[in-house]
């Protein structure tokens, strides 16, 4: 009776830990791919082409991280924000300097994707609020702006 209590035990606590230990290795045991070429084959084909343009100026292959492109659906469209500091780019100078990393923000409506605003900065955020959108822009001095969709452009 002990020494099926204690195998009892032992599967319990082995169970517990590799359910602790399960997102550490989400696909058999690997961990997952930062630069999964995925993250750029799921775009919208749209902006997937729009993106493809930068392989020319980045001189060769370029890859993505899961966060590279941010949805926020709006009346009228969908918002897409492109983050470049989550793009990997063999020359890196092309979309990030000392002012901060390219972020590029798209209304998408009918399937076409029309750029909407374009800055280089820290960090870009597309937030909800009611009916319509704001970006929060972080400049790399660590000051921060936002500014309102109008449903055709972002304003002050």
């Amino acid at each position: 009776m002990k020494s099926r209590r204690l195998v009892s035990t032992i599967a319990v606590a082995f169970f517990g830990l590799w359910g602790m230990l399960q997102p550490a290795f989400p696909y058999g045991g690997r961990a997952q791919d930062h630069w999964n070429p995925a993250h750029l084959q799921n775009l919208p084909r749209g902006l997937r082409a729009i993106v493809q343009k930068w392989e020319a100026a980045c001189g060769g292959s370029i890859a993505a991280a899961q966060q590279f492109a941010l949805y926020l659906t709006v009346p009228g469209g969908e918002l897409v924000a492109l983050h470049f500091d989550d793009f990997r780019c063999a020359n890196k100078s092309v979309h990030c300097s000392t002012t901060g990393c390219l972020h590029e923000v798209y209304i998408a409506t009918n399937g076409q994707y029309r750029r909407v605003l374009a800055v280089r900065a820290r960090d870009i955020r597309l937030l909800g609020d009611q009916d319509t959108a704001l970006v929060e822009i972080s400049g790399v001095s660590g000051e921060t702006r936002a500014l309102r969709w109008n449903g055709r452009r972002f304003v002050e």
